[in-house]
């Protein structure tokens, strides 16, 4: 059974924060990645680089998705529900 847990509206908006410069970096990643196939390396990471991408998409998303379904207004947000 999974428990809720209740964040500040400061926290979430710095874990909100943090999760789109996480996503614009990985943006950046993986366009540099994408465009050097000639450096082995880096071809080499391109799968890595991929998953972070997709799971860093899933975490901005839920984090838009929060905030345009529900009011962010409160002091608390109890958001177990949510993930």
């Amino acid at each position: 059974m999974e428990e809720g847990f209740v964040l500040k509206k400061k926290e979430f908006e710095f874990l909100k924060k943090l999760s789109e410069d996480i996503y614009n970096t990985i943006v950046v990643a993986d366009y540099f990645v994408s465009n050097q196939p000639e450096i082995e390396e880096l071809w080499n990471l391109s799968p890595i680089i991929k998953d972070l991408r997709k799971d860093s998409d899933k975490l901005c998303t839920f984090f838009i998705n929060y905030g345009a379904k529900d009011s962010i207004s409160n002091e608390n947000l109890n958001i177990g529900d949510k993930i």
